[in-house]
């Protein structure tokens, strides 16, 4: 199994400019993304009571694109791009956001579900947190 790994630099909500650690894996069509700095993480939507994808996950999602390690980059369009991978926030605050199919389900440290394909890397190091 192949995983890509890259960084990502954003700047937080604060201004302040920040790493994200990004490990693709085509094989699953799964890109993991380590943020615990609120750069990419999504964004709590006070209106709806839910997440959205923030700004900054948009501007990374299409720096990633650019780098065409994925087969499906021949989409134009960048929001049916996104759609087709599933995308897991290790995030701050001990959480994990997943982002597939247009949904955000969000998972607290320790009550994570078991079939999830967790990348240990980033898990890991959010468990320590």
């Amino acid at each position: 199994m192949i995983i890509h790994q890259l960084e990502y630099r954003g700047l937080n909500l604060l201004d302040g400019i920040g790493t994200v650690e990004i490990a693709i894996n085509p094989g699953l069509e799964t890109i993991h993304i380590y943020d615990t700095n609120y750069i990419v993480e999504p964004e709590y939507d006070f209106s709806t009571g839910g997440y959205t994808l923030s700004e900054g996950f948009w501007k990374m999602a299409k720096a990633v694109k650019e780098k065409q390690f994925l087969k499906n980059n021949d989409e134009n369009n960048l929001n049916l791009w996104t759609e087709s991978f599933k995308w897991v926030f290790y995030s701050s605050n001990r959480s994990m956001k997943i982002y597939e199919k247009g949904e955000i389900v969000v998972f607290k440290l320790p009550h994570i579900e078991k079939d999830i394909q967790l990348y240990e890397k980033y898990f890991s190091r959010l468990k320590e947190e």
